[in-house]
């Protein structure tokens, strides 16, 4: 189907227009990336399940995003649709759950707990991105992960139902959920939480907040979160990724524009106007230097978003 007609579908359907030629830099915490052809803000699950719809039903390219963290995207942009989801919502349901829109970002999920006196995911303080995002990376810091905490969820799945699912489908493992390989999309989820003091939970995230700080990039700097996962060995340890890049000089590597942060080794930053050749040389030559010298492969954190690539 002609482009054209698929812009005009669009809007007879969802009611509003299609962004055309957005620089996703701009949507990029990394600040990396070229023109999407297409780009479309969903603020509610309507809009949201509708425009993947009519993408699927024309089979049209797309690709949704949250709020662009742990995100890499291609020089040459995105060949169809980016849909960026800005679903929000947080609602308080009977016997310690809490419901919560996917594009609901983490800050505001834990300053909402704040003011309600409920306890359980002070650990996520400080790690930036959407509850969508980090259900699909099974986010999580000090030895605790999103996961561990969710009842349930509402997907919108490849035979283009709205499901409900119980925790166990996800299968969440280390920086892992099922949606990375699925590709279904999360609308909602629901989580078991319980009452707690207000200033003990202020207390653990401002603590929280203070060992991130001294470990990780300012907000202001451009990169994208720790670049690898934590290597896992057979018995269920893991090594840490940062110190192995360490030990073989990683933090006076550079290729362009592109640097190892200073400050801890697992972290490529744009230095300024880095490409994202740049950042995918630099995170090769990182994996090559600790494979031969510890013979470990790691495994990228981050998602590099081809121009060619696609959900359907």
């Amino acid at each position: 189907m002609a482009k054209k007609e698929f812009c005009l579908h669009f809007f007879d359907k969802v009611k509003k227009s299609l962004q055309q030629d957005v620089l996703l830099s701009n949507y990029s915490n990394f600040r990396i990336g070229g023109k999407a052809d297409y780009f479309f803000e969903a603020t509610s699950i309507a809009e949201l399940k509708s425009s993947i719809l009519l993408a699927r039903k024309y089979s049209f390219p797309y690709y949704i995003i949250g709020e662009g963290y742990n995100l890499l995207f291609d020089d040459d942009g995105f060949r169809g649709l980016i849909i960026r989801n800005k679903v929000k919502g947080i609602k308080i349901q009977g016997s310690g759950e809490v419901e919560v829109l996917s594009g609901t970002s983490l800050s505001q999920l834990l300053q909402f707990f704040i003011e309600r006196n409920i306890a359980g995911l002070e650990f996520l303080a400080g790690i930036p991105g959407t509850v969508g995002g980090a259900i699909f990376s099974n986010a999580g810091a000090f030895n605790k992960s999103i996961g561990n905490f969710l009842k349930e969820a509402f997907l919108l799945d490849k035979e283009e139902k709205e499901a409900r699912v119980q925790k166990d489908y996800f299968k969440f493992s280390y920086r892992q959920s099922n949606l990375r390989k699925k590709h279904d999309i999360l609308l909602k989820a629901v989580f078991n939480l319980q009452k707690g003091d207000k200033e003990k939970i202020k207390k653990t995230i401002e603590e929280n907040l203070r060992i991130r700080e001294r470990k990780h990039p300012s907000e202001d700097t451009a990169c994208a979160g720790s670049y690898f996962k934590n290597p896992l060995f057979p018995d269920g340890t893991k090594a840490a990724a940062g110190f192995l890049l360490e030990q073989v000089g990683a933090k006076s590597l550079r290729v362009g524009r592109a640097a190892v942060y200073q400050g801890h080794a697992n972290f490529i930053i744009n230095l300024d106007n880095a490409s994202a050749k740049d950042i995918l040389s630099l995170a090769q030559e990182l994996k090559e230097k600790v494979k031969d010298r510890f013979g470990i492969e790691l495994e990228e954190e981050v998602i590099f978003l081809p121009a060619t690539f696609s959900m359907l």
